[in-house]
C-alpha cells in the first residue's frame, strides 16, 4: 500500500512528465500541487485524473491526510 507521501510524489512526477510533453521544464521535485500557474495547475489536475482512473486513488482525499506528513508541508 502506498503512503500519502508516495501518492503525492508520484502524482507530482506524473504532472512533471505531462508538463514536459507540452515543451516545458520543471525543477526536480517541483510541487505542482502547490502551484498557481495555469499550465502547472492543468498538469496537476490531469495527473490526479490519471491516478483516479488507474489506481482508484482520489488524490484530493490523500492531500487532506498530509497534515501528518510534515515533509510535504
Amino acid at each position: 500500500m502506498r503512503t500519502p507521501v508516495e501518492i503525492i510524489n508520484q502524482t507530482n512526477e506524473l504532472a512533471a512528465r505531462l508538463y514536459k510533453k507540452w515543451g516545458y521544464d520543471s525543477k526536480e521535485g517541483f510541487r505542482f500541487d502547490m502551484s498557481n500557474h495555469g499550465h502547472e495547475i492543468i498538469a496537476w489536475q490531469q495527473a490526479c485524473i490519471a491516478q483516479e482512473m488507474l489506481t482508484n486513488t482520489d488524490v484530493e482525499d490523500v492531500i487532506s491526510e498530509i497534515d501528518n506528513y510534515p515533509e510535504l508541508n
